[in-house]
């Protein structure tokens, strides 16, 4: 890697450069002070409270100042992570801990701000002062019913956790956990916006949520870079990298926000109305960084540290748009709703019938872009092993295509759509994304693909996703979470957790909160099933014979779960079904008798498979080292071996014969 870095020097980027960046953030400030000036000449929605102008400006800007230094936290993480060459032996270079410095007061602010929101945030969408909020009760009883007001409290904590390890951490692995935590932040601040009202509101908020991850990494590239540059670290291969995927990331991300808009506006026009002018002007952004984007490189490195440059100031700019568009209230605010529309985001009159609920449906957005991904992901792979002259097997593709095309089926069957409004169905999903698709997605064996497909760990000058991988493998955070009593509970326990407390209601209320329901029992079955049998390399491999009595334990607690399901006398998220009131329902207890049924079935048939699979794993097992143990036998490479064991046993025949001699004269 040294040779690398002196084969291209850096470059420190111009005045011109960090000016126009400093340039930026000051007019996203500005621009968060006009709303805030504006919010008070706005009429007042019917039916609800308004902010006052001192609370509305602390929103407006708070918001604007978080976003903003997370994004700048998040693009110094990947900064050190794979924009800046690693020291020897995978510790931090010197680029990197003076990155790694400077993310750890960015951070200090992003706490700051997202400290701020939670009593901010708050008041402004309730209509309350801010100094009502300060008071501790008022602001815990926010927090429990407001989910804006909770997805700051998770960015201030992953602030907080990234102000302690980026002064702490002596490797890039703990920077990538911070980052992924950040991004997850990011999102879950996205999606609990005024994406979550009206109608079309799941659409919305899915769109919402893959257009916020994917500006999010486009930003953190884009800082990155710079970043790289200002520590002093060769700015070519970073360049190089950021561009590759700076176009379909832009594309996702200007996709997703257009449906977004499309959703707030309700039909209006943008030059009607003023929650248009934060989509105008994110039209326009998004017009000038793909024109920046599809200008030929430049050879040189100081025009394509400036191309990069200017993205960050654009992003930067996208930023105080979103934040206005949080604040000023779209069209949609005005558009009469249903309960169900409340909830669910569109109406489930029509009674569910076998050919509504196995023909096309509703699309769940998010769940149909994760199969069509993973499909598409996965066949890249196999045809990138193919070009390298391997071979992939289609015992591995077969699972894989499989587990992915049944998610891709149920994300746009009537199956999904019903599923929210009916427990039985829910359950029959709930089963498929939990136990089914992951045992057939494991052993696609992805992670072996990956490797396979990218060649050598990493280029000449940074770390690759292949390196990158095996330090967070490493991380003893992530080993831990990877660890088998840990994944066990997790699998095991989520089920207790979610069906038999208040928390199944809650989440079932917003359309967000119910798809991480379904993310994270999917992500539990996939983590569990690759314990016991995934092919991909695992940081605990465990015998056999512990593999198999972990499959087993988990088999009484699904039974006890379904029966629990099946002989409770109250209704399961009661609260929610009778506020929804999806009258051809029927008697809820009946039809939850018959989702506990469902539950048993569906979990048994997952189980016998993962029983069939693990056998055969076992037995091909022992084969292979039965069949090495001949072959050293054969070879002559075990007679060692063999002499010293029949050495050891003749020994101790000599050992037992001199004592019984002993004894014998006694």
């Amino acid at each position: 890697m040294s040779e690398a870095a002196s084969a291209h020097p850096s470059r420190r980027p111009s005045l011109v450069v960090t000016g126009a960046i400093w340039l930026s953030i000051g007019l996203a400030l500005a621009c968060a002070l006009v709303v805030g000036l504006v919010l008070p000449a706005l009429p007042p929605l019917p039916g609800r409270l308004e902010a006052d102008a001192l609370t509305g400006m602390v929103s407006s800007v708070g918001d604007v100042v978080g976003r903003l230094a997370a994004m700048a936290v998040l693009g110094l993480l990947a900064a050190v992570v794979a924009f800046v060459p690693a020291g020897p032996d995978g510790a931090l270079s010197a680029p990197a801990r003076r990155i790694a410095g400077w993310a750890g007061r960015a951070a200090q602010l992003w706490f700051v701000a997202s400290l701020l929101m939670t009593f901010a945030n708050p008041a402004f969408v309730t209509g309350i002062p801010l100094g009502y909020t300060l008071r501790p009760d008022i602001w815990a009883d926010f927090l429990r019913t407001t989910p804006s007001a909770l997805a700051w409290l998770v960015s201030a904590v992953v602030a907080l956790a990234t102000v302690a390890v980026v002064y702490r951490a002596r490797s890039a692995s703990a920077f990538a956990v911070c980052w992924v935590a950040g991004a997850a932040a990011s999102v879950f601040i996205a999606v609990t916006g005024n994406v979550s009202v009206g109608l079309d509101h799941d659409w919305a908020t899915d769109a919402a949520g893959v257009a916020t991850l994917a500006g999010v990494v486009l930003a953190s590239g884009a800082v990155a870079v710079v970043a790289a540059a200002l520590a002093g670290a060769p700015e070519v291969e970073a360049t190089r990298r950021y561009r590759r995927w700076s176009l379909p990331l832009l594309a996702l991300a200007a996709a997703g926000y257009a449906l977004v808009a499309w959703q707030q506006l309700a039909g209006e026009s943008p030059l009607a109305v003023v929650a248009g002018a934060p989509v105008v002007a994110g039209g326009v952004l998004v017009v000038l960084l793909l024109a920046n984007r599809l200008r030929p490189a430049p050879s040189a490195a100081g025009p394509a540290l400036t191309a990069v440059a200017l993205d960050v100031a654009l992003l930067v700019l996208g930023v105080a748009a979103l934040g206005a568009a949080t604040h000023l209230p779209p069209p949609r605010f005005l558009v009469p709703q249903s309960s169900q529309v409340n909830y669910l985001g569109y109406e489930v009159d029509v009674p569910a019938t076998a050919a509504l609920v196995a023909g096309p449906g509703r699309p769940n957005l998010l769940w149909a872009l994760l199969a069509l991904t993973a499909i598409a992901a996965y066949g890249w792979g196999v045809v990138r092993v193919h070009r390298a002259g391997g071979r992939w097997p289609v015992s591995r593709l077969l699972p894989w295509l499989g587990g992915w095309l049944l998610v891709g089926y149920l994300a746009t069957s009537g199956l999904w759509m019903y599923s929210t409004a009916v427990f039985s169905w829910h359950m029959l999903l709930h089963m498929t994304v939990n136990m089914m698709v992951p045992v057939l997605c494991v052993l696609g064996a992805p992670f072996t693909l990956r490797e396979a497909a990218s060649g050598e760990p990493g280029d000449a000058a940074l770390p690759g996703p292949r390196d990158v991988l095996a330090a967070l493998t490493a991380n003893r955070f992530v080993r831990f979470l990877l660890s088998p009593p840990v994944v066990w509970v997790n699998y095991v326990a989520s089920l207790f957790v979610v069906y038999f407390t208040p928390l199944f209601g809650w989440l079932m209320r917003y359309h967000w909160a119910h798809q991480v329901m379904l993310l994270h029992f999917m992500l539990a079955g996939y983590l569990f099933f690759g314990l016991l049998i995934g092919p991909d390399r695992h940081p605990w491999q465990l015998p056999y014979l512990v593999r198999f009595a972990l499959l087993i334990s988990v088999m009484p607690f699904h039974a006890i779960f379904a029966v629990g399901i099946m002989m409770a006398r109250t209704v399961i998220g009661e609260e929610f079904y009778d506020t929804i009131s999806v009258g051809w329902v029927g008697d809820l207890l009946a039809d939850q008798n018959i989702a506990g049924q469902i539950t048993w079935f569906t979990g048994e048939v997952p189980a016998f498979i993962a029983v069939i699979v693990l056998a055969a794993q076992w037995f091909r097992s022992d084969s292979r080292e039965a069949a090495a143990a001949d072959r050293r036998a054969d070879s002559g490479e075990g007679e060692d071996e063999l002499g010293a064991y029949n050495d050891m046993l003749a020994q101790l025949a000599e050992r037992d014969r001199e004592q019984g001699r002993t004894g014998g004269v006694r």
